[in-house]
């Protein structure tokens, strides 16, 4: 065999050996569902609530590893992408969980704050951000639930000349409680503290645990060769206002990331396509 076809194999069967050692996968569940990309994923107490595009949502017991009922948002439909979801402090009245808020991500790319409930679901506030006038584009709103505070994250458009941004924004708002009213609207005096880390892949969902900030990133397999395809999760120092670490995730899954959260302690990254979530250790 020749030296340089050992090489090679080698190399990667020590890429393999590495990435098994920061990540596992734990639950083999589809991502792409009834012709609808995986999108966000928000956990409770022992259930995972995997979104699709559109709204509907699959609901895992992570004991069990079993689908235990589905359901659509009361947002859904073909604006509601879902490219972030994360849960919230506050609980309704007649609530057993803690109200859910959905990244709409298409224009005008609102947050929906909604209470799910055993049978269905009630859309509380909408949340959204205008500018000069006109509604800000937000890709992912990520909320801080021990500061209370609300994080808009959007990519930044070319400079003039540029063809692709590798900037992205991230605005911090005080967190908004349920009892101000169905529809809150941020102007840019509303606006806590803003500031740009750098990457160049594609924004997804996020989560924030004590200071830090995680962002998965980065598109499918088969989409390699383009600009924002690099798979990584983004580790954003809240505090220092600076992106201080990068995971790599290439040879964890061929798939999307997607979202993140966290069970027992342990980072959980759900993904798209032919799906799965994996156990990450950051």
């Amino acid at each position: 065999m020749d030296s340089r076809y050992k090489f090679l194999i080698m190399l990667w069967g020590l890429c393999i050996a590495i990435s098994s050692c920061i990540a596992q996968l734990k639950y083999p569940i589809v991502g792409t569902y009834k012709g609808k990309s995986a999108q966000g994923m928000a956990i409770w107490n022992d259930e995972a609530f995997l979104f699709n595009d559109g709204g509907h949502c699959r609901v895992l017991n992570l004991n069990s590893g079993l689908i235990i009922r589905e359901f659509d948002l009361a947002s859904a439909g073909k604006n509601t992408h879902v490219n972030a979801a994360c849960f919230g402090k506050e609980t309704q009245k007649e609530g057993t969980i803690p109200v859910i808020y959905i990244s709409e991500y298409k224009t005008p790319s609102r947050c929906f704050v909604e209470n799910i409930g055993d049978s269905a679901c009630s859309l509380i506030q909408t949340i959204k951000i205008t500018e000069k006038g006109k509604d800000k584009f937000v890709q992912s709103w990520i909320v801080d639930n021990k500061n209370a505070f609300l994080y808009a994250i959007a990519r930044q458009a070319p400079l003039k000349g540029e063809k692709n941004s590798n900037r992205v924004r991230i605005s911090k708002y005080r967190l908004p409680q349920l009892s101000e009213g169905p529809v809150i609207v941020f102007s840019e005096k509303d606006c806590v503290d803003s500031f740009v880390v750098l990457f160049a892949s594609g924004t997804q969902g996020g989560v924030i645990k004590g200071r830090y900030m995680y962002l998965p990133t980065g598109l499918q397999e088969s989409a390699r060769g383009r600009y924002n395809a690099e798979r990584a999760i983004q580790v954003i120092d809240l505090e220092k206002k600076k992106l201080i670490k990068r995971i790599d995730l290439t040879y964890i899954t061929t798939n999307e990331p997607e979202d993140l959260d966290f069970f027992e302690g342990k980072a959980l990254l759900y993904c798209g396509q032919e799906g799965g979530i994996y156990k990450v250790k950051l």
